[in-house]
């Protein structure tokens, strides 16, 4: 079976203890003044770039970060709004950037709220901030967006361009151009017990070794959509059943809540946050073969999941996993911490962060970034070339 033979490294159920071995590093304040971040990823030169989003209707926007922390709006006034259950922001999530052109996978915004009894979700009929929510879109810039030097600001006009399937072309002071265009679209379906389940697209990851689709994780669907790029036709590529809840509060089974995935080698990774209660343990990483959908166990026994990088080492070696935590104890408010796995029983690295949604590493530098949504703050931490 080609998931078997071609994995790479698999870390079945040995998690257990092993984030109370090893001592904490201290993470450093690389940039602030981000609003909100929810995904950061590598950008050329040694930047970074991070999806934002603002409090107020769409106020999302895409930021270059220099290798300096310096941060520069490259894209403002994408859809935003505030989401169910607690009003919490959502816009621009998942990033991926391929030369000039970057993906970007808009979230649910505003187009759903609580249902009439809990655990329930409806349409908003109040309204919504954006026609283009649960979207994925594509930006082609006119060079690499590290020498872009100002921002391209959409209009809600050009939201409704959009989604007419029409292109909306921008220039900015500088002079330089970006084209938008809306590749796919992602909607709720009927759901026997919520009423419907809703979209949210939220992780994005492409394979070299299939460069014409993209992998949308949806944390609200619980499956990874398969795209493809040039006609943004798309496809279920696998649907996650309910997992079983380990902890000792009910439910039975929680959704399984997948919120990042990540090309490894010819497969791909993702990691799942769980639903309520949250309960530690409840929470892993499954490791998905792109050809068949088919899964496998990869790092179990987590807390709140929500992202995964890796850096393969020297000749003979295991590759180096760094797995983020959102929280060690959600429902209390917990921090949350980064574990890295140098073998089957992970470490503790970095602990004590306060809500940490993404990672990004530079392997070249020997820096891993986080960042840290609450604080709208991006931390780094030295893990060595």
């Amino acid at each position: 079976m080609r998931l078997t033979v071609r994995r790479l490294l698999t870390f079945n159920l040995l998690f257990g203890l092993s984030a109370g071995l090893g001592s904490a590093q201290q993470a450093t304040v690389f940039a602030s003044g981000l609003l909100n971040p929810s995904k950061i990823i590598l950008g050329p030169g040694g930047s970074l770039l991070a999806a934002e989003t603002g409090s107020t209707p769409n106020s999302g926007r895409i930021s270059v970060i220099s290798p300096s922390g310096t941060r520069s709006t490259l894209i403002d006034a994408l859809p935003s709004g505030l989401g169910p259950p607690a009003g919490d922001a959502d816009g621009p999530n998942g990033l991926l950037l391929d030369g000039n052109t970057l993906y970007i996978a808009v979230g649910e915004g505003d187009l759903y709220v609580n249902g009439p009894t809990p655990g329930t979700t409806i349409v908003s009929a109040a309204g919504i901030s954006s026609p283009i929510f649960d979207t994925l879109l594509q930006v082609t810039f006119s060079q690499s967006v590290d020498r872009i030097s100002g921002a391209f600001t959409l209009k809600i006009a050009d939201h409704t361009t959009l989604l007419d399937g029409n292109p909306v072309a921008l220039t900015n002071a500088a002079g330089e151009k970006a084209t938008f265009t809306l590749l796919s679209e992602f909607r709720f379906r009927p759901d026997a017990r919520e009423n419907i389940k809703h979209s949210h697209p939220y992780g994005i990851a492409r394979l070299d070794s299939d460069p014409g689709h993209l992998y949308i994780a949806d944390a609200g669907l619980n499956l990874i959509h398969q795209v493809d790029i040039a006609t943004g036709r798309k496809r279920t590529l696998v649907q996650f059943p309910s997992f079983p809840n380990f902890g000792t509060a009910p439910p039975p089974v929680v959704d399984a809540v997948p919120d990042s995935v990540r090309a490894y080698g010819n497969q791909l990774l993702v990691t799942f946050l769980t639903g309520f209660p949250f309960s530690n343990g409840d929470a892993k990483v499954l490791l998905v073969d792109p050809a068949t959908g088919a899964t496998a166990p990869f790092i179990s026994w987590l807390n709140s999941a929500i992202d995964i990088v890796y850096r393969p080492r020297g000749a003979g070696e295991r590759p180096q996993f760094f797995v983020l935590e959102f929280s060690t104890n959600f429902l209390a408010g917990g921090p949350g911490r980064v574990l890295v796995f140098n073998q089957p029983v992970g470490t503790l690295l970095v602990d004590g962060l306060n809500s940490p949604t993404s990672l990004a590493l530079d392997s070249t530098a020997g820096k891993l970034y986080i960042a840290s949504r609450t604080d709208g703050k991006i931390m780094q931490v030295s893990v060595g070339e």
